[in-house]
């Protein structure tokens, strides 16, 4: 019988890579003296190319736990499609799940969230 790990938010990222043509990531840190997880999280989007997708529709989810500071990265494609007031609810939810359950499964309902709007707006279907 073969054995393999699997963890929420591996979960949550095999939902929205076998359903969309968007890119999520996630990245967890444990950086106490980190001054801004925005700043961190941009040059990581960078760093990953996920401007790079065809429609534009990467998201990139950064946590810090030590501080239990976040930051969600969106490229344009995802952001024209779902508007600002979409992000906004995502990281008071996130925010709040934060608060109320162990950041792992914090972020796996946060990538679901985020992968059943890619689902809806870049599905995999299209591409093919």
């Amino acid at each position: 019988m073969e054995v393999t790990e699997s963890t929420p938010i591996l979960r949550a990222l095999r939902f929205v890579a076998n359903k969309s043509t968007g890119e999520v990531r996630a990245h967890v840190s444990k950086d106490r003296l980190e001054k801004d997880p925005t700043d961190t999280a941009l040059r990581l989007f960078e760093e990953y190319g996920m401007a790079r997708t065809t429609d534009r529709n990467a998201v990139l989810v950064y946590l810090n736990r030590a501080t239990r500071k976040f930051s969600i990265i969106a490229d344009e494609g995802i952001h024209r499609a779902v508007g600002q007031k979409y992000w906004d609810g995502l990281a008071a939810n996130f925010r709040e799940d934060l608060q109320s359950t162990h950041f792992e499964n914090a972020m796996a309902l946060l990538i679901f969230s985020v992968g059943t709007t890619l689902v809806k707006k870049f599905p995999l279907e299209k591409q093919r």
